[in-house]
């Protein structure tokens, strides 16, 4: 309490001073004002009215929000799609995340942003829900989107959330409907048909498609290594952190037809930074030659991304252990490993031989089995009962 001179007298009036924490209704110019605090943080709202009752019923209201844990705040109401996707791009750089690219002239995206600018642009981030994301899904589908495209971009969206709630400017996030995605490519090659399509290949393809066939790495990663990462004499490729999908470095074991491969690479262009060049630049994009060649192969439809399921079922079916496989392929989850692990018509064929052999050598155990007893082949415990019943006949 504390003491305050009325104005025109000599009296004092007892004021309670407002104690730190206390909600209020002020007016500012014509307008009322509300403020008030939840889990400690002071919130200040126009009532938009020149009424105090108006302020009073909002000042309720947000009281009887915050007591029963649904209430949202001001900034989270003023929160655009806008400010959650620039959050998004700080996160994809302090990450250095791959999938942040820099356009021709110069300006970052990423892939699959586009298609959400276009339908949240301007938004308010509460006015997302769950019913705006499947209309968001019926549109892209009928632009042809497959359910995997709009899946990465519903990620997008979701990571944008994410990152506003752990900012704090939202409490919570809308659900996201995810769609169904197509079973794994299974696309491989045969030794015959990689022989048939490097055949059909440019001279200067040749190596990058034996690279890719043998070791089942990646085009990028292909096509991205030096010299200096290639080591001969001790037999393998060491990639570096920041060379590889994951970010994490690994080695790659050669074998001989690789090492004496890289020795011609070596001795066609000595001076060359990349082990992969065309007319001493680093080779880039070479989709049309591909294509090209797998129609003249009699191949259509195999992409270079193929030979990466190849290499993985090549190492199992060498028997290398799936740990050991795993660390030369790159893979750091099993369940991915095993989607590159293709089953093909060969594979099934050989398990129906073995499991022939199999019961071919069972049939035989048992014909063999049942001709000794035929011949009275006293073995085992029929044999153990004869003397007990010599015995039995002299007790008599």
């Amino acid at each position: 309490m504390t003491q305050k001179n009325v104005p025109g007298s000599g009296d004092t009036q007892s004021v309670r001073r407002r104690k730190r924490g206390d909600a209020r209704v002020w007016r500012r110019g014509r307008i009322w004002w509300i403020q008030y605090y939840s889990n400690g943080i002071q919130h200040r709202e126009s009532s938009h009215s020149e009424e105090s009752d108006d302020a009073e019923r909002l000042l309720s209201k947000r009281r009887a929000e915050i007591d029963t844990d649904t209430f949202v705040g001001p900034a989270a109401r003023r929160l655009r799609f806008e400010q959650m996707r620039d959050a998004l791009y700080a996160d994809y750089k302090a990450n250095r995340r791959k999938w942040l690219r820099a356009s021709k002239d110069g300006k970052p995206y990423i892939c699959g942003v586009s298609h959400l600018d276009d339908s949240f642009s301007r938004q308010r981030a509460l006015t997302i829900t769950t019913s705006r994301i499947r209309e968001f899904i019926v549109k892209r589908q009928a632009d042809g989107a497959s359910n995997g495209t709009i899946n990465r971009e519903l990620a997008l969206l979701r990571r944008m959330f994410n990152l506003a709630v752990e900012d704090g400017a939202l409490r919570t996030t809308p659900h996201f409907p995810m769609l169904k995605e197509a079973p794994p490519r299974r696309g491989f090659f045969e030794y015959r048909e990689f022989q048939r399509l490097r055949q059909e290949l440019p001279e200067y393809l040749r190596p990058v498609a034996t690279m890719g066939y043998y070791t089942g790495m990646r085009r990028g990663e292909i096509l991205k290594i030096r010299w200096d990462s290639v080591d001969l004499q001790a037999g393998e490729i060491r990639l570096n952190a920041g060379e590889t999908k994951n970010d994490e470095p690994r080695s790659i074991p050669l074998l001989s037809e690789l090492r004496e491969m890289l020795k011609i690479e070596r001795e066609k262009n000595p001076d060359a930074e990349f082990v992969f060049v065309r007319s001493r630049q680093p080779i880039a994009s070479f989709y049309k030659a591909w294509k090209s060649a797998c129609a003249r192969a009699k191949l259509p439809g195999l992409l270079f991304h193929d030979f990466r399921r190849t290499g993985v079922r090549n190492l199992v079916r060498a028997g290398v252990p799936e740990r050991v496989a795993m660390a030369i392929s790159g893979h750091k989850t099993q369940a991915v490993f095993k989607r590159y692990n293709i089953v093909s018509g060969r594979d099934l064929k050989d398990a129906a031989t073995k499991l022939e052999s199999y019961l071919g050598k069972q049939r035989a155990t048992k014909r063999v089995a049942g001709r000794r007893h035929q011949n009275g082949d006293n073995s085992g415990t029929i044999g153990e009962s004869a003397p007990l019943a010599g015995k039995q006949a002299r007790v008599n």
